[in-house]
């Protein structure tokens, strides 16, 4: 337990403590076991690897002020100088806009990792229905009275319906399991408020945001698959994507995955890091 920007913050540590380390931040709904089977693969690499709940998720309390990517670039900053620097900083989905604003804001580091980075507004995807449920979804929420809201938020369905939509592996055991974590974690808040005010950050923030702030180098992780973010496996350019000739930048599309990477190829995106980390970072 840590106090970090005014939240008390539970960090999960994995792997040799005498280590560099990963500093690594889950997304939006999760707690540290989103991030949990990349940790391990990267500890079976080698790498310490540190996970905090997000303020306001899973053991952590919330944060003292709000719960935006602001809030939440503060406190990742507060964090990352309080272990002494990481070596690298990781995010996955609203955790990639978090690390981005960190760097933006200060944060020292040696280089960044974004798995399935949010490069543009997630609610203005081509789902078109699923975005009008999402929307409706935490609208309905925010208007019910605080315990039944509360309640709706909570719902174990949802939350392995949702991880159905964002997931693209075709394993029936992998998806049974991705949905089991998160009906899992779908009532780990603390409470309503945290909720929608994080749902407005990761719904209207991205990595692009805040690009002009990264001055450190930095690996995209996408999947050819995500939904959120299809535009990478057709070759579109898009903000927040390094070019080909951007030494300081490197993309890497995981075929036939989509938005949970750290579920659906820990181990393929654990070599993909620790290779990365070996050739950009070491020295």
């Amino acid at each position: 337990m840590r106090e970090v920007d005014g939240s008390e913050t539970v960090v999960f540590d994995y792997g040799p403590e005498r280590s560099a380390a990963i500093l690594a931040v889950h997304g939006f709904r999760g707690t540290h076991y989103g991030l949990d089977p990349l940790a391990r693969a990267l500890a079976a690499k080698g790498f310490r690897v540190l996970v905090p709940d997000l303020p306001g998720c899973g053991e952590s309390a919330p944060l003292r002020g709000r719960h935006d990517a602001a809030g939440y670039g503060d406190w990742l900053d507060a964090l990352a100088r309080g272990i002494g620097g990481p070596a690298v900083l990781l995010g996955h989905s609203f955790g990639s806009v978090i690390a981005a604003a960190a760097i933006a804001r200060g944060a020292e580091c040696r280089g960044t990792v974004l798995v399935n980075p949010i490069l543009s507004q997630p609610l203005d995807g081509p789902r078109r229905i699923a975005t009008a449920a999402a929307r409706g979804y935490y609208r309905l929420a925010a208007l019910l009275p605080e315990r039944i809201g509360t309640m709706l938020l909570a719902s174990r369905a949802v939350a392995s319906l949702t991880g159905g939509m964002l997931a693209s592996v075709r394993s029936p055991g992998l998806r049974r399991w991705i949905g089991a974590e998160h009906r899992r974690q779908a009532g780990t808040f603390h409470d309503r408020a945290v909720v929608l005010e994080t749902f407005a950050a990761a719904s209207g923030s991205t990595v692009p945001m805040f690009a002009d702030g990264i001055d450190v180098p930095t690996l995209l992780l996408c999947g050819e698959r995500d939904p959120l973010h299809p535009r990478p496996s057709a070759g579109i350019p898009s903000p927040g994507i390094p070019s080909p000739d951007d030494d300081a930048q490197a993309l890497r599309v995981i075929p036939r995955r989509g938005h949970l990477l750290p579920y659906e190829a820990p181990g393929l995106l654990a070599e993909c890091i620790g290779d990365w980390i070996r050739e950009r970072l070491a020295g």
